[in-house]
């Protein structure tokens, strides 16, 4: 058993609880996850149960007991799904958590329009500056299909209160399953995540909440991550009695993270001040982001999210990027079957992936191969093809190229300056070359992130802040 102190960050992922323990003085992590298991799918809908989601986090905290030392912890923060919400009446939740994944609104709901549709027809002229439409998922959308179809039964809002899913995590370290009164704290990237916040006045968005009907609803209050916000119950021993600090919700909480992964000790606040690095996450979809003071520019193409101190994170996403390399293995499996009439592995299928690159290829592959936020019906294309340069290592070359290229473009489009790239995800760690191209496309230096939680690692930064403040 490792002996280890100072803060515990915990991440509620869609799949999995993983939690960082960070060592302040000795400046090192150690990791754990655990399996998620409260995925409840019908038809459109997408929720965590909430009564399993308590069960995996004691089932996660007993392990972490077995594996950690955890008599020398400090702090917590939580971070976990963004958008991801659930409604509470009496101090008693009225719904399961309704997650990022929810796609109800896709249905229809008047006028041939579905109420993802109707909101942004009707309400957009009460959106936040830089909100310029709102998607499924999110509590802006999801909570009028749950007024309009009675889902919550004749009472609609009166006396609820609006709660997000770490929101869960730190009832329950705090309280345990004891009923609370009211809508408690949340952090500014939480409460935008909801599509019902004002950046610009970086609160909610009140003109919006009361033109949807939702102003019944009690909405948590907002404040910094860091902010104290209790002590763990006497119904979690191996923890009793630290204290838990707010964190912020998992796009931010990584972002952190990276940025803060080789800050020494007690300087991190200072780092994060003059840091000019971009960090660039590569995984089944792809995210550049960049930590800025405000943001003149249009952001139609980009997502502006609040970050720290009235900061601005700006962030452009793919929804590819691994789905693209995923693709291009498909297509070498099935060819080595129409060819061979056998089949090989994802292993040997990435291996001719990483075997077929080149320096560069006349070919270009434009890997939207399932739309753009801004334009999700748009689709992928492979163009300059000759007599002579169709070719399996030219098509896997152009493949990679075309992922970071993409990524490019959302960068140019922030204007931003930067010294260096931060990379994290699987798809920049499981594959050598795409590092070689981030630096050839972006003419930066790539840094590798060593941590392999960088959402976990955030939150365990946040109460590395609530600790200093």
């Amino acid at each position: 058993m490792k002996a280890i102190m100072k803060v515990l960050g915990i991440d509620f992922g869609t799949t999995s609880f993983s939690a960082c323990v960070y060592d302040d003085e000795a400046d090192q992590s150690w990791f754990a996850a655990g399996y998620n298991s409260s995925h409840k799918a019908a038809g459109l809908k997408r929720e965590f149960r909430i009564d399993q989601v308590r069960q995996d986090l004691y089932s996660f905290i007993e392990k972490l007991s077995g594996e950690f030392s955890l008599a020398e912890i400090e702090a917590i923060s939580v971070t976990g799904n963004m958008h991801s919400f659930f409604l509470v009446r009496e101090g008693q939740p009225i719904t399961d958590i309704i997650t990022w994944q929810d796609e109800r609104v896709l249905e229809e709901h008047r006028d041939g329009l579905s109420y993802v549709e109707y909101v942004n027809e009707t309400f957009k002229p009460r959106f936040s500056r830089y909100q310029y439409r709102v998607s499924s998922g999110y509590a802006v959308t999801t909570l009028l299909h749950l007024l309009e179809t009675g889902s919550l039964g004749a009472k609609g809002f009166a006396g609820c209160s609006l709660h997000f899913a770490p929101d869960l995590i730190v009832h329950e370290l705090i309280h345990g399953s004891a009923p609370t009164e009211g809508a408690g704290i949340t952090d500014h990237s939480l409460a935008h995540s909801s599509g019902l916040y004002d950046l610009e006045g970086k609160n909610w968005n009140r003109d919006l909440i009361e033109a949807m009907g939702y102003g019944e609803i009690t909405f948590p209050k907002i404040a910094e991550p860091g902010t104290f916000l209790g002590v763990v119950g006497e119904h979690i021993p191996a923890l009793r009695g630290v204290p838990v600090f707010l964190g912020m919700g998992d796009n931010q909480a990584s972002v952190f993270g990276a940025l803060m992964e080789d800050a020494a000790n007690r300087q991190f606040h200072g780092r994060l001040e003059c840091s000019r690095s971009v960090v660039l996450s590569m995984g089944t979809s792809g995210q550049v982001s960049a930590v800025v003071r405000d943001y003149p520019g249009d952001a139609r193409l980009i997502d502006c999210r609040p970050f720290l101190d009235g900061r601005m994170l700006l962030v452009g996403a793919t929804l590819a990027c691994g789905r693209a390399l995923h693709t291009v293995k498909d297509f070498i499996q099935s060819a080595a079957r129409a060819i061979c009439q056998e089949g090989i592995s994802d292993k040997q299928a990435y291996e001719v992936i990483s075997q077929c690159i080149l320096p560069s290829s006349p070919l270009k592959f434009q890997t939207t191969l399932n739309g753009t936020r801004e334009h999700p019906d748009k689709r992928g294309s492979i163009s300059n093809i000759d007599l002579s340069n169709f070719t399996l290592q030219n098509v896997v070359t152009s493949a990679a190229y075309g992922i970071v290229e993409e990524l490019f473009g959302y960068y140019q489009e922030m204007d931003v300056e930067c010294d260096a790239i931060i990379g994290v995800g699987n798809a920049l760690r499981k594959n050598a070359f795409l590092v070689d191209i981030v630096s050839s496309v972006f003419g930066k230096n790539v840094r590798l992130s060593k941590v392999t939680e960088a959402a976990s690692f955030g939150a365990a930064a946040c109460a590395l802040r609530g600790l200093h403040s």
